[in-house]
């Protein structure tokens, strides 16, 4: 891995603007996203982008180009693949929970020509040496919600919301077409109502609410990926 410093905030504006995790924000909040606790990182094939168990590390990572898989130990197979505009290392980024899988950089399907990447990528002037890596990502250092207004951080968590409830959509398929199990998330009964009801609550109140259900889509992600070690 190589922390590359020689992209500006105006390239990573650039770049925020190809990617619809980025679409909420407004121009005060995408510079702020810029800023010191964001970081281009760099790639070889067969790198370890995330560590399994790792407690170390909580950085939230998003491919902008490259792809990889999400490896589960003891998996046979990888729970996920992962392309650019996916992010990853959500749930250490939020909670204290360790990593709970391995995210390793593999090679192009198909004996793609070039390495897949967000569209315009590299209209932003990115150096020779960035374009040849196998891979790249931005990384968001913890330290960014310190520093993020309580609106910014309840929109990186709706984002992120988001994001794992597609990837429990998908490992809920995945389980039932290979265990043939039919494991169900159970948002309790509270939370659900907190949820319909604090749309307009204070923002403190609003932003327990979304951490709760973080942590339960993230408790059913670790069933799910159990299922699937076990199989």
């Amino acid at each position: 891995m190589r922390a590359l410093s020689d992209l500006n905030t105006g390239s990573l504006l650039a770049i925020f603007k190809q990617i619809d995790f980025f679409d909420p924000f407004d121009d005060r909040e995408r510079l702020l996203l810029a800023g010191r606790h964001t970081h281009l990182v760099a790639y070889e094939l067969g790198e370890c982008l995330i560590q399994e168990g790792s407690s170390e590390e909580r950085s939230l990572f998003l491919l902008l180009a490259g792809e990889a898989s999400v490896v589960k130990e003891g998996a046979r197979i990888p729970v996920a693949s992962l392309a650019p505009g996916d992010f990853f290392g959500e749930v250490a980024f939020l909670t204290d929970r360790p990593r709970t899988s391995n995210v390793i950089v593999h090679p192009p399907e198909h004996d793609a020509p070039e390495v897949p990447a967000i569209p315009h990528l590299f209209d932003v002037g990115l150096p020779e040496a960035i374009r040849a890596a196998t891979a790249l990502a931005l990384r968001f250092d913890p330290a960014l919600m310190n520093v993020a207004d309580a609106l910014l951080r309840i929109k990186i968590k709706d984002q992120i919301i988001r994001h794992l409830t597609r990837r429990v959509d998908l490992m809920h398929a995945k389980v039932v077409e290979i265990t043939g199990r039919d494991p169900q998330l159970s948002v309790d009964d509270e939370l659900e109502g907190e949820l319909r009801e604090r749309q307009h609550a204070p923002l403190a109140e609003r932003e327990r609410t979304k951490d709760r259900l973080i942590e339960q889509l993230a408790a059913f992600l670790d069933e799910l990926n159990n299922a699937l070690v076990a199989c």
